[in-house]
Parts: structure tokens; sequence; C-alpha cells
């Protein structure tokens, strides 16, 4: 069995057949429908643009040329046009179509009023019930995802959410994929005092690191993973979200996966954040968050 033919197995809980686009006609539109076909193409899916309001003639022609420009016109992409305010659309839409993957374009840093507030890319990672990309730079030239950073935290989602990271990497032709779990600094509950208290705090680390990476491990084996995929275990201490995001920046990873958010988040939770505000708040690269559905989730 070839890599690719492996990335199609029933072990992997999510695959993106369809991937959805919302086209608007922006400074960077063009560019975005370059990331969108590439990576269509990298996944051998159906490419579903999503236009809101009426498509006159003149709008379907200027979608069909720049569909052209990036080089996605023997993809045959199909064109959903509706009118609404932007996100119930593209919510709608991608229940109608049943779209695995969105793609989105969002701000990497986002100013105090836009981010109370809230923008559509944010909006659309609370309220969507499909995996979503949050492209930071979109670009024309292509270039490598080199390197995958994944949440690998306790907790019931994680587990699908490493493979569907594994599934992607192999797709991406990603040569590096880290999981890192976020273990919160009062776990290790050790008061150092002096060299005793030191070594027992080093002691606790320790243990806490050979569990979470015999958690880590099952995930991993669970799946067929390619030969060429480098994959490296990172235990994080620190405030969950916002280790990873600082760890994130500091690797220069190229794409960040994280699980999907509990429940709908709002201005509460902006004020008093979760781990994935950290994130949204200061985009350390693309990222990617992984909605489990019922359908799919792991039933551990």
């Amino acid at each position: 069995m070839t890599d690719k033919e492996s990335m199609n197995s029933p072990l992997f809980p999510l695959r993106f057949e369809k991937i959805g686009l919302a086209i608007a006609f922006s400074p960077r539109a063009e560019a975005l429908l370059f990331e969108a076909v590439r990576i269509v193409k990298s996944f051998n899916a159906q490419l579903i643009l999503i236009h809101v309001g009426e498509l006159s003639e003149s709008a379907k022609n200027d979608i069909d040329d720049l569909v052209t420009r990036a080089g996605g016109q023997e993809l045959a992409p199909k064109i959903v046009a509706q009118a609404g305010k932007p996100v119930e659309v593209i919510l709608d839409v991608c229940k109608q179509e049943h779209i695995e993957l969105l793609l989105a374009g969002a701000l990497q840093k986002e100013n105090l009023v836009r981010y109370f507030r809230g923008s559509i890319a944010r909006r659309l990672v609370r309220e969507v019930e499909c995996s979503i990309l949050l492209i930071t730079n979109p670009k024309k030239e292509s270039e490598p995802c080199s390197k995958i950073l994944v949440n690998g935290l306790a907790h019931p989602k994680t587990p699908d959410t490493v493979k569907t990271a594994i599934y992607v990497a192999n797709h991406l032709q990603t040569s590096e994929l880290i999981v890192a779990d976020e273990v919160a600094t009062n776990k290790v509950r050790v008061r150092v005092n002096d060299d005793f208290g030191l070594k027992l705090a080093e002691r606790q680390r320790r243990l806490i690191e050979r569990e979470e990476n015999k958690r880590l491990q099952k995930a991993i084996k669970e799946v067929p993973c390619p030969g060429d995929l480098e994959i490296t275990k990172q235990v994080l201490y620190g405030k969950p979200g916002y280790s990873i995001g600082h760890f994130a920046a500091k690797k220069g990873v190229d794409m960040l996966v994280m699980n999907s958010p509990d429940s709908s988040l709002g201005v509460l939770d902006r004020l008093f954040k979760h781990d994935i505000e950290y994130v949204l708040s200061d985009l350390p690269c693309d990222l990617l968050i992984v909605h489990t559905t019922k359908r799919t989730g792991h039933s551990s």
C-alpha cells in the first residue's frame, strides 16, 4: 500500500473530500484562491466556492477569471451563491453542501476593537460544524508546509485531532510533525525551596511526561504514518493556548492544528480567555481547527 492509499484508510476519522472557500472580491481574494487550488489538488478533493449575494453574469465571469489565473479550471469548482449576512450564508452552505474543510483568510493579529466585536473568521471558528483552516498570509507562489504542530492535550477530541494532523501532513508532504501536550504548571505540586524540592519537582515532571507520551503514542500508533514523516513529542508547561501559540512562533511552524472549541465562545470568553482564544488573538501561523462530529468522534 502506498502512502497516498494508506491516507484513505478508514482508521482516519476525517477525510477532506469537499473543501469550501468563501470567495469575495477583496485584495487577498486572488492569493486565497491560489492557496485553495493547491490544497484541493493535494487532497484530490472537490472545490466549492461560496459567493455571498446574487451571482450576476459579471460576478461569475470575474470568479471564472480568478479560478483560471489560479490554475483551478481543471477542478471545475462548484459555485454556490446565496444572499444574506456573510457568516450565516457560509454556515448554511457548509451544511447544505456537506463541506468537510472550510478555508478562510484571517489576520495574524487583531486590534482590540475588532477582537471584542468579533471578526468573520472568529465567528466561523466558533459556529461552523466542519473543520476550518485559517490562512494568515495567503500567497500566489507555492510554499512548502514543512512543519506542523498539533495539540496533544488530554481531551476526548485529541486522538482524532492528532490522526487528522497525520492525514494532513501526508497530503501536504510535510516532513516534521510535532505533537505538543500542554500541562498547566500547577500540576507540578511541589514547593521548590531547596535541592530536595527541586529533585522532587523534576521527578514529578518526568512522570507526567512519561504518562503523556504514552497516551499520545497510542493515538499515533492507531493510524498509518508515512515513512518519511518525522514525528516528535513535546510537553509544554504553561497556560493552555498561550504556551502552544508561543511555542509555534518560536519553532517557526507552518501550521498549528487544534481541537475545535467545546462550546460557542462569546465576549466573556474573550475577557476570560479559553485556550483557543489565546491563539486566535495572535495567530502564529496558519491554524487548522479540527471539528470532531458525533459521526466521527473518538469513543474513548
